[in-house]
C-alpha cells in the first residue's frame, strides 16, 4: 500500500486514499513488434482521489479520465488500441464482475 500512495504521488502528482487491491497477483508478458519483451509482476489496485494530475513528464507522455464502461467497450472493440497488459486487466476485472465503486 506503500508503494501505491508514493507511486501515484511520484509519477501523478496525486494523494490518493480508499486504495484496495483488485488482482494482486496480475503478471504479464508482452512483446512489442520491434521483439522487446516485457514479462512483469504488475499488481493492480483501485484508489480514490480529489486531486488534479500533475504526471511527471519522465514518468506519463499522456493520460485521460476514462468512463469504465467506455474503457471495456474500447478493449472489446479495439484492443489495438490499447497496451496488452490494460486489455488483460479490464479483461480479469470484468470476468470478475468488478465495477467501479464496488
Amino acid at each position: 500500500m506503500d508503494a501505491v500512495h508514493r507511486r501515484a504521488k511520484d509519477e501523478l502528482g496525486l494523494d490518493v486514499g480508499d486504495v484496495r487491491p483488485l488482482l494482486p497477483d496480475f503478471r504479464y508478458r508482452a512483446v512489442d513488434p520491434s521483439g522487446v519483451v516485457e514479462n512483469e509482476i504488475c499488481p493492480v489496485f483501485s484508489a480514490r482521489t480529489s486531486g488534479t494530475p500533475a504526471p511527471a513528464a519522465d514518468e506519463v507522455a499522456e493520460y485521460t479520465w476514462a468512463d469504465w464502461d467506455d474503457l471495456v467497450a474500447t478493449v472489446r472493440s479495439a484492443p489495438w488500441a490499447l497496451s496488452p497488459w490494460s486489455v488483460m486487466q479490464v479483461t480479469a476485472l470484468v470476468g470478475a464482475g468488478w465495477r467501479p465503486g464496488a
